[in-house]
């Protein structure tokens, strides 16, 4: 069986029409389903996956993600963000000596951050970063003299 790889923008547009139907997504794996389902109408030989999903919304700024983690218990250093594949950067606090010291990493893209010791993302809840704005009422004012 063959398949096809969706280009970014192909991705990204889907990605909107699925937030635009259903707002909050609180699964990657729902997310990337409602995906793949507004994908397949438009070729049903499509395929994408979870991560692929995950990091082309937060990439093109089209979600606002909430992270929620669990400590692993493993001291590790700065590498890429698990979440969207960014760089992290260093949380740096003064000593009273003059010196610094890291306390942990954040990353430059999305809210995912950890200590010394490292995160493991187990669930991800998807908003919409572009809420549409809806039809605004007429508001009615009075001009008093």
């Amino acid at each position: 069986m063959s398949y096809r790889v969706p280009t970014v923008e192909v991705l990204a547009v889907a990605i909107s029409d699925v937030l635009r139907e259903h707002g909050a997504i609180a699964s990657q794996r729902l997310f990337a389903e409602f995906v793949r389902e507004k994908l397949g109408h438009l070729d049903k030989n499509y395929a994408v996956t979870e991560e692929r999903v995950r990091r082309v919304a937060i990439q093109s700024g089209l979600v606002k993600v909430e992270v929620e983690s669990r400590d692993s218990g493993v001291k590790t250093k700065m590498g890429r963000c698990p979440v969207c594949g960014s760089r992290l950067r260093k949380v740096r606090n003064e000593t009273i000596y003059g010196g610094s010291v890291i306390l942990g990493y954040r990353c430059t893209a999305c809210p995912y951050s950890m200590g010394s010791t490292r995160k493991i993302p187990t669930r991800y809840i998807f908003h919409d970063a572009l809420p549409r704005a809806r039809p605004s009422e007429k508001k009615h004012t009075q001009r008093t003299l």
